[in-house]
C-alpha cells in the first residue's frame, strides 16, 4: 500500500511538472506529492535581495490615455515583480504606492480593495491571493485606457490548488508571480491587450 502511494505521488509530481513545461531536480517524496498551490516560497536566506530579480523578461513600452491609470499600471508591475521574487515586504511597498495612485482613478473599487490588502499584509500568500483580484481589475482598466504598446495576459494552471490564475505582464516571457522561483516559468500567454 505504501509503495502504491509513493508511486501515485511520484506520477502526480511528474504530471504537474509536465503541465508547466518545467523540469525539476529530484524532490523528496513528501514534496513531490504535495498539491501545488500558492504557498511556495523561495529558499529562506534571511534576506530578500531585489538585485536577484527573477523577473527579467524584456518589456516593451506602453502608453496610456490617462496618466493616473499609467501610474497604477507601473505600481502593478512593481507588485508583480516583488511576488515573482517572493518578496512580501517589497510587494507591500508596491501595494502602498498603488493605493495612492488608485486614489486618483475613478471606478476602481475592486483594484483599490485588492491593493489595500497587499499594502496591509506582510504575508506572501495573502498578497498573492489579492494579486489575483488586482489582476482582474487591472485588465478592465487597461482595456479602456491603453493607447500604445502591448500587455500580455498570462495564466498559470497550477495556482490556487489547480484552479488557475492569471496576471498581466509587459513581456511575453513568463515569470510566475504565484510561485516565484519554485515554478518561475509555469504558465502561458492567454491573450494580448493592445493599444489603439
Amino acid at each position: 500500500m505504501k509503495r502504491t502511494k509513493i508511486t501515485m505521488m511520484t506520477l502526480a509530481a511528474a504530471f504537474i511538472m509536465a503541465a508547466c513545461g518545467e523540469t525539476k531536480k529530484e524532490e523528496t517524496t513528501e514534496e513531490a506529492g504535495m498539491p501545488m498551490q500558492n504557498e511556495m516560497h523561495m529558499e529562506e536566506t534571511g534576506e530578500h535581495d531585489m538585485a536577484k530579480n527573477l523577473d527579467d523578461g524584456q518589456s516593451g513600452a506602453v502608453g496610456f490615455r490617462d496618466e493616473n491609470k499609467g501610474a497604477a499600471y507601473q505600481h502593478y508591475m512593481h507588485i508583480k515583480t516583488a511576488l515573482v521574487n517572493t518578496n512580501a515586504e517589497e510587494a507591500q511597498n508596491g501595494g502602498k504606492m498603488m493605493v495612492e495612485a488608485l486614489a486618483k482613478v475613478e471606478d476602481n473599487t475592486q483594484a483599490l480593495e485588492a491593493a489595500k490588502t497587499i499594502a496591509n499584509s506582510a504575508e506572501i500568500n495573502e498578497q498573492r491571493t489579492a494579486f489575483q483580484e488586482l489582476s482582474a481589475a487591472m485588465e478592465v482598466m487597461l482595456k479602456e485606457s491603453l493607447r500604445s504598446g502591448e500587455v500580455y495576459k498570462q495564466f498559470c494552471p497550477m495556482a490556487f490548488d489547480g484552479k488557475g490564475a492569471f496576471w498581466l505582464s509587459a513581456s511575453k516571457e513568463v515569470r510566475n508571480p504565484y510561485y516565484g522561483d519554485k515554478m518561475l516559468k509555469c504558465g502561458r500567454v492567454e491573450a494580448t491587450i493592445t493599444g489603439s
